[in-house]
């Protein structure tokens, strides 16, 4: 009965919490259409009517289909239905990857914030519901390969010597810069390197960064190539167009490199030319096959460290499952032992009792007394042996009441009836009690051969 009564009490405690404390936790995107690229805006918000007793764990956000960027949280608060609630918002930046409908999932955040006039923070999960982003592809007539969404495009170009003096077998390399504002590093695409009559191109590995502040993020992309002349005269490197789109001013821009005019000198030394340019041939081929080795990833992880995460998946899998398993077969057996034990018994008697359903009392007193002692009982055996004075009088005077009488039992009388059966049924308890202990001396006192 202790026990019965403290999980009633912390039952009603976690509902009188959940009644005096209100959390509301969702999402919000800007825009909920996009291009590939573009930044869409996500504001994950998380409010109650108290405080937050400890830092808020939003978790890592995966989203398939998109590149997630996180900025900052802020404190906040706004009133919902005419309450003032105080809260935090976690501002990210989505960037989709591929064309279609994206989904954020819904999120599982712990929060800790206490009840109302209360002080300790109380654990609790609380979940947003999913939002969904419609992306579009690269607009119809614009190139794939040349696609960039990005609030500003700076270029800068370098030569790794003068134009002035170049003569059939130099080597020069050429680099250019990109910097772009509101974007990843990944969505900068590739130059387009156009075939230059008389001239051998080797591009390099491109060097590539992503700068984030709390409120922006800008990146880089440094792209640097070879140029091999092998062949004198006048050569026109044509120039090179860059576009992207501003989702803030919804127009297209255009960058341009202008072309260069290069008068390419003889050289009376040509022995070299085929050494060097095996040499460019051979670095080449390294790159191109460090591009075919780079690994293969599976949700940002190799084949190995994502093998190694699913045996351990499912280990923990598997050993959850057994766990379960033996805690439900304890569980079925500790209720079944509950079921068919004599406080089980006694409670329904109890409950009958505080129910004012006397006939009710009555029932369950058989299967009661099956449960109490081995021996065969009646209550009136009972009553004489183990029960008090006042059991018998509140007996006797509800028996006339129901059998003599056409009335009813008030409830002082049931009252009653309760405070007698448990001092009768402890009485039952302390004479067993004593006769267990003397028959302990008597086998102490009289040992058997």
């Amino acid at each position: 009965m202790v026990k019965k009564g403290y999980i009633l009490l912390f039952f009603m405690l976690i509902s009188f919490s959940a009644i005096s404390q209100k959390l509301i936790s969702y999402v919000t995107l800007n825009p909920s259409n996009a291009y590939i690229g573009q930044p869409v805006e996500l504001k994950i918000s998380v409010f109650t009517t108290t405080w937050f007793t400890a830092g808020i764990d939003v978790g890592n956000i995966q989203i398939d289909g998109a590149l997630t960027v996180y900025f900052r949280s802020v404190s906040t608060n706004r009133d919902f239905g005419g309450v003032r609630y105080v809260g935090v918002d976690f501002l990210y930046n989505v960037f989709p990857t591929k064309e279609g409908v994206i989904t954020i999932p819904s999120l599982s955040i712990d929060v800790e914030s206490p009840e109302e006039g209360g002080y300790k923070g109380i654990k609790h999960i609380v979940k947003t519901k999913p939002k969904s982003i419609n992306v579009k592809g690269v607009p119809l007539g614009y190139n794939p390969n040349n696609w960039l969404v990005a609030t500003r495009l700076n270029i800068s170009q370098k030569w790794s010597t003068s134009l002035k003096n170049v003569k059939v077998g130099d080597v020069i390399q050429r680099s250019i810069k990109r910097t772009a504002g509101g974007t990843l590093s990944e969505f900068i695409p590739e130059t387009q390197w156009d075939s230059i009559d008389g001239i051998s191109i080797y591009p390099k590995r491109a060097i590539v960064n992503t700068h984030k502040s709390k409120t922006a993020i800008s990146s880089s992309r440094t792209e640097m190539v070879n140029y091999l002349f092998e062949k004198e005269g006048e050569i026109i490197i044509p120039s090179i167009e860059y576009l992207y789109w501003n989702s803030y001013s919804k127009k297209f821009y255009h960058k341009q490199i202008d072309s260069v005019i290069i008068n390419v000198k003889p050289n009376a030394d040509l022995a070299m030319l085929a050494s060097i340019k095996k040499s460019l041939q051979k670095e080449q081929e390294e790159i191109v096959e460090e591009k075919k080795d780079s690994p293969f990833l599976i949700l940002g992880l190799t084949i190995k460290e994502f093998a190694k995460y699913l045996i351990l998946t499912i280990f923990v899998v598997v050993v959850i499952f057994f766990v379960w398993k033996k805690l439900r077969r304890i569980f079925i057996e500790k209720r079944a032992k509950r079921l068919q034990s004599e406080a089980y018994a006694y409670g329904k008697v109890t409950k009958a009792i505080s129910s004012n359903n006397y006939i009710n009392f009555i029932k369950q007193l058989n299967s009661w007394l099956q449960k109490l002692s081995q021996e065969s009982m009646s209550f009136s055996e009972f009553t004489s042996k183990y029960g008090t004075d006042e059991l018998t009088v509140v007996l006797n005077k509800m028996n006339e009441a129901y059998f003599k009488k056409p009335t009813q039992c008030d409830a002082k009388s049931f009252r009653e009836l309760k405070v007698a059966m448990n001092k009768s049924r402890k009485n039952y308890f302390i004479h067993q009690k004593k006769s267990k202990d003397i028959n302990r001396q008597s086998s102490w006192l009289n040992p058997t051969n």
